[in-house]
């Protein structure tokens, strides 16, 4: 064994060699993968309270870097087809009644771990029909999206999440079911770059 060892002592050195290499390319690829699990978002949204119109949409930052909450959209789905709007700005509270610029808004940083109550699915209604479906009536609605877009310093692209919400009964006996257990994140590069070309849109 050892005369074997002597005689090929090249190719051991050069297969520990190998083996040393391989060691530390996994211990690299754990030490990246952990940076990149740190980095990503995770964005939660979520529904509290009632499970109906008058429940809370509770948007979480999960992630280990704080965000910057960019925009906030809601999609609805009614006989007349498929409408989003922006419901960043809190239209059911009168001007005179901000105690600070903040309050008017959503738009603005959350810090990791923190959480934010946007309104009740009702609030987000309004605030669209406010915006811009005049027409929208809450009874109509089958099924609702809501869309966080959102900017980070750990990269340079639009960090996104979504929920849908599915919407059954009329009047008092509305109820509110999400569709998924869990928040949808968007990763891909089309989907975030398809949410930001309607940001832009609606500027």
């Amino acid at each position: 064994m050892w005369d074997w060892i002597e005689s090929n002592s090249g190719l051991v050195q050069a297969a520990m060699s190998a083996v040393t290499a391989l060691v530390w390319m996994i211990y690299l690829h754990i030490i990246v993968s952990g940076l990149r699990r740190q980095r990503r978002t995770e964005i939660l949204i979520h529904l509290g309270g009632a499970r109906d119109m008058s429940g809370r949409i509770l948007v979480s930052n999960l992630g280990f870097e704080p965000i910057y909450v960019l925009e906030i959209m809601l999609t609805v789905w009614t006989e007349q087809g498929e409408r989003m709007s922006s419901v960043a700005d809190r239209t059911e509270i009168a001007r005179e009644q901000h105690k600070t610029p903040r309050e008017a808004t959503l738009q603005g940083p959350l810090k990791s771990g923190d959480s934010v109550d946007i309104g009740s699915v009702l609030n987000l209604v309004e605030r669209a029909r406010h915006s811009s479906f005049d027409d929208l009536d809450a009874n109509d609605i089958s099924k609702i999206e809501i869309t966080v877009a959102a900017v980070t310093a750990a990269d340079s692209a639009i960090a996104a999440a979504s929920r849908v919400f599915r919407i059954a009964g009329r009047g008092d006996d509305m109820q509110i079911c999400p569709t998924s257990l869990e928040t949808q994140q968007v990763r891909s590069r089309y989907r975030r770059r398809k949410i930001q070309s309607k940001l832009k849109s609606m500027l």
